[in-house]
C-alpha cells in the first residue's frame, strides 16, 4: 500500500482477487475496531463484520470479485458503512463512518412521524370538538366521542360515564372498541371500594394516567384482567368537566405501554372541557323547557363572602336582581337596596347630594369601601344611584352564586344580610339537590336547606303574551314600535335612520327614541323577567 492510502482520512484495505487481505491503514482498523496486523493475511469475507445483506461477501463470490458500491448496518460494532469496492490490478476496499448521519436522518424520520401524528391527532380533536359542540343531549355527546376516538391513534377501547347527580354515581353511557366483555366489567366495577381511572377522574377531577394496567392493583382485578386479555396496557381518564363541576368523564385505552404522550394528553383534556362545557348547555337547555323543575331555598353563612359585608356596612339587604353568566367562570351581578332602610342604619338622611348627619354616612359609599379590593369582586360600577341605587359587578372566584351557575342551576333570588344570604334557584328536576348543596357548601362555612318543592310551569301561549305586552306600551310606544320595524329601522344595515322614522310620524328624532327606549325596555322585561314588571306602563304614558 502506498504512503497515500495509509494516510488517507477514510478506511482502505488491500487485498487479492482470492479475498486475501495484503494490507490495510489505520483508519480501517479502527473503524473494524481491530489492528492492522490482524487483518493481514486473513479472508476479507471471515474478518470484515457480517451485515444482514452481506453485499461484501456475496462481491467475492466468483472467479473475480465485483466492483460495487453500497451502505449497510453492522450490528457487531452498532455502525453504517459506505463501501466502495474498487478492481483493477489491486482490490480496493474504502471505508467511511456514515452512522451519524443515519441517526440524524432516523431522528429527522422519527420526529416527522410524530409531528405527522401529532397533526391527525389535532384534526381528528378538532372534528370531535365541532360535533361536541352541536350535539343535542348527553348521549349524543358521548356517543360521537366513543365513534371518533375509538381504534384511532392508538386510542383501542373507549368509555364515556355520566354523572348521576341524584344517586351521586358513575354510569357508562357509551363505548368503542372490540372488547365487549370489559364493558361488562367496567359497569359491574363502578362503584366498589377498588377504583377504575374514569372514576379516579370524576371524584378528583384530575385526570388520571395508568401507564401498566395490568400492575395497577387499584384497579379491580376483573377490570385488569379483561384488559389483559384484550391487549390493552394503559389508560386515560379526563373528567368531563366546566367551571369546576364534574359531568362525567372520557376513559381511553390503549394497546402500548405509556401509550399517552403530553400531546395527546393535552387534547384529551381540551375534549373533556368542552365536554363539559356541552353537557352544562344541554343541563341549562333543559331546565330552560321543562314542563318540571326542583325550587329549592338555601341559607349559606360565612364571614368571607364580600356582599354579606357590604350588607352589614349599610345594616341592611342586597337583593339580587339578576345573574349574567360570562361563559367563564364569573358572573356579572346586578343588586339592588333600599336606601331609605340603609339611611337608618348608617346615619344617611337617604339623598346622595343632599346634607349628612355628623355621625352618617351614605350607603353607597359605605357598600363601595366594604366591596374594595376583596377577592373574587371586579368591575363595581353603579348603573343608577338615585330613586332604588342599582349596582353592577363581577363575581369571580368561588361562591354561592358561581357555583349554582357553574353547576347548571338558574338563580331567581337571593337576599344579602348581615348573616348570610339566602338563595332560591331552580335545577332540572333529576338533579340530586345534596350534591348541589355539597357544591355550594364547598364554598362557605355552612349551608342549610330552607325548603324543596318541584314546580309546574305552564307554558303562555303566544297570543296571550303579545296581548300581556301590548297592554304595557301606551299608543305613541306602539306606534313608533311599528313604524321603525316597518321601515326596517332595527334590520342590518338599517333600512333607515332615526330622522327618517321621525319625520314619518311628523316628531323630532330625540322623541322618537324617547318613545322607542321606553318601549323596547318593556319588550325586554316581559321576555326575561317574571310577573310584576308591569308597573312600569302607567308611569310614562
Amino acid at each position: 500500500m502506498d504512503e497515500t492510502l495509509r494516510q488517507a482520512p477514510i478506511g482502505v484495505i488491500e487485498a487479492r482477487a482470492d479475498g486475501t487481505i495484503t494490507a490495510c491503514n489505520d483508519a480501517a482498523a479502527t473503524l473494524l475496531d481491530t489492528e492492522p496486523a490482524a487483518l493481514r493475511g486473513t479472508d476479507i469475507r471471515e474478518s470484515f463484520p457480517r451485515s444482514a445483506a452481506g453485499t461484501l461477501r456475496a462481491a467475492f463470490e466468483g472467479d473475480a470479485p465485483t466492483a460495487t458500491d453500497f451502505e449497510e448496518y453492522y450490528p457487531r460494532l452498532d455502525r453504517w458503512f459506505a463501501v466502495d469496492l474498487s478492481v483493477d490490478d489491486t482490490v480496493h476496499v474504502y471505508l467511511q463512518d456514515r452512522t451519524d448521519h443515519y441517526e440524524t436522518t432516523q431522528r429527522a424520520d422519527r420526529l416527522q412521524r410524530r409531528l405527522d401524528r401529532l397533526q391527525r391527532i389535532e384534526t381528528l380533536i378538532v372534528t370531535v370538538l365541532q360535533q361536541v359542540i352541536g350535539a343535542t343531549d348527553r348521549t349524543e355527546i358521548a356517543r360521537t366521542l366513543c365513534d371518533r376516538l375509538g381504534g384511532t391513534e392508538g386510542y383501542d377501547f373507549v368509555w364515556v360515564g355520566d354523572r348521576d347527580f341524584r344517586n351521586d354515581r358513575l354510569r357508562v353511557v357509551d363505548t368503542a372498541g372490540s372488547e365487549p366483555d370489559l364493558r361488562k366489567r367496567i359497569e359491574t366495577a363502578l362503584g366498589t371500594p377498588d377504583t377504575l381511572p374514569g372514576q379516579a377522574a370524576v371524584d378528583s377531577g384530575e385526570t388520571r394516567q395508568v401507564d401498566a394496567v395490568a400492575e395497577a392493583e387499584s384497579i379491580p382485578r376483573t377490570v385488569r384482567q379483561a384488559a389483559f386479555g384484550s391487549g390493552l396496557q394503559s389508560a386515560l381518564a379526563v373528567p368531563l368537566t366546566h367551571q369546576g363541576t364534574v359531568y362525567g368523564v372520557l376513559s381511553v385505552y390503549s394497546r402500548r405501554e405509556d401509550g399517552f404522550s403530553e400531546a395527546q394528553r393535552a387534547g384529551l383534556e381540551t375534549l373533556g372541557r368542552v365536554g363539559g362545557f356541552a353537557v352544562k348547555a344541554i343541563r341549562q337547555e333543559e331546565l330552560l323547557v321543562a314542563d318540571t323543575v326542583t325550587e329549592v331555598t338555601l341559607a349559606a353563612r360565612g364571614g368571607s363572602l364580600p356582599l354579606v359585608g357590604a350588607a352589614s356596612a349599610i345594616g341592611g339587604e342586597l337583593r339580587l336582581d339578576g345573574v349574567v353568566p360570562r361563559g367563564d367562570g364569573p358572573v356579572v351581578c346586578y343588586l339592588t337596596f333600599d336606601p331609605a332602610a340603609a339611611a337608618v342604619a348608617t346615619g344617611s338622611d337617604g339623598d346622595r347630594d343632599g346634607d349628612r348627619d355628623s355621625d352618617g354616612g351614605d350607603p353607597i359609599d359605605a357598600i363601595e369601601s366594604a366591596l374594595a379590593d376583596k377577592d373574587g369582586i371586579t368591575d363595581l360600577s353603579w348603573i343608577r344611584t338615585e330613586a332604588e341605587p342599582l349596582l353592577q359587578l363581577t363575581v369571580d372566584g368561588e361562591s354561592p352564586v358561581t357555583a349554582l351557575v357553574a353547576w347548571g342551576a338558574t338563580v331567581t333570588e337571593a337576599t344579602y344580610t348581615d348573616s348570610g344570604v339566602r338563595i332560591v334557584a331552580e335545577t332540572p328536576r333529576n338533579d340530586s339537590v345534596r350534591g348541589l348543596i355539597e357544591t355550594v357548601d364547598e364554598t362557605v362555612e355552612e349551608t342549610e336547606l330552607i325548603a324543596k318543592s318541584e314546580t309546574t310551569r305552564n307554558a303562555e301561549p303566544v297570543a296571550a303574551f303579545r296581548d300581556r305586552v301590548s297592554e304595557r306600551l301606551t299608543d305613541r310606544q306602539r306606534t313608533a314600535l311599528r313604524t321603525a320595524h316597518l321601515a326596517g329601522y332595527f334590520e342590518s344595515p338599517r333600512g333607515t335612520t332615526a330622522e327618517g322614522v321621525a319625520d314619518a310620524l311628523d316628531i323630532t328624532a330625540p322623541t322618537l327614541l324617547y318613545h322607542l327606549r321606553r318601549a323596547e325596555r318593556k319588550l325586554v322585561a316581559a321576555f326575561l323577567s317574571s310577573e310584576g314588571d308591569g308597573d312600569d306602563a302607567a308611569t310614562d304614558r
